[in-house]
């Protein structure tokens, strides 16, 4: 399950390569490591899932745009849609790129290191 989640969002983000060209080498790789972070968060969500799908576990979501017991459908749709959003928007002239992915990957990275600790204290 973990490669098809990998998959799905790199070729969700494979699908901008050609506009990707367009943005300096620096904001590529901080938009790459996002969207390794958001793979890596789809991952632990769906450990969570596997894991409240057995009698006591003591995992909830936190997101309330996915609800207390989501569905893998439906976090990768809110994924899937959730990154392609973000791309249109960093595509923009307006946008002071680089400083919008070092936010996005410094959000990611405090969601991915807190789901790590929360398996942590409950296990």
């Amino acid at each position: 399950m973990k490669y098809i989640i990998t998959l799905l969002l790199f070729f969700a983000a494979g699908s901008c390569e050609a506009a990707l060209k367009q943005w300096t080498e620096e904001e590529r790789k901080l938009y790459y490591s996002y969207i390794t972070l958001s793979a890596i968060d789809t991952h632990q969500t769906f450990q969570m899932i596997e894991c409240q799908q057995r009698p006591h576990c003591p995992l909830v979501e936190k997101n309330p745009f996915i609800g207390k017991t989501p569905t893998k459908g439906k976090v990768m749709v809110f994924k899937l849609v959730g990154n392609a959003l973000i791309y249109k928007l960093l595509d923009r002239d307006d946008v002071d790129r680089k400083k919008a992915l070092r936010f996005l990957n410094g959000v990611q990275g405090f969601v991915v290191v807190h789901n790590g600790i929360q398996w942590e204290k409950r296990f």
